[in-house]
């Protein structure tokens, strides 16, 4: 099964932590994207992804109503998750560049700039050499 790197959302689902143990064979419950056949988790449930379904959207700024979507907006805000802060930013890229590009862009982002090893939203540290990365914080 391939892998699905882009969320309807904005986000990118190759820095995500249980993408990449899905891709290692580590993980318990395997993901292959929220917009692949077998997403898991919060994927597999998202009101964001529904909505973008419902309505026929590859992503969600396709929507005249993204800009004010309480749905999107609560996403976003999450400190729970602050990783989620740059899928406006994200949506804008996609607008400007497309997808093609901005899957570079990020695949790029989400890697080790010394090993070239991909690396979660969350990490401090490369899993492989130990080099300092760019998680989450340095979009916010």
């Amino acid at each position: 099964m391939d892998f699905v790197l882009d969320g309807y959302c904005g986000l990118y689902c190759g820095a995500c932590p249980n993408m990449l143990a899905t891709k290692a064979g580590t993980a318990d419950n395997p993901c292959h994207g929220c917009k692949s056949e077998q997403p898991t988790g919060y994927c597999a449930i998202c009101g964001i992804k529904a909505c973008a379904q419902s309505k026929g959207y590859e992503f969600c700024y396709q929507c005249a109503g993204s800009g004010t979507c309480e749905v999107l907006q609560k996403f976003i805000a999450d400190a729970q998750w602050p990783y989620q802060q740059c899928v406006l930013k994200n949506m804008e890229t996609f607008r400007n560049e497309g997808k093609a590009k901005w899957l570079e862009v990020q695949d790029k982002r989400w890697r080790c700039a010394n090993c070239g090893r991909s690396h979660s939203w969350f990490a401090e540290t490369c899993s492989q050499c130990g080099q300092a990365v760019a998680s989450n914080k340095a979009d916010l």
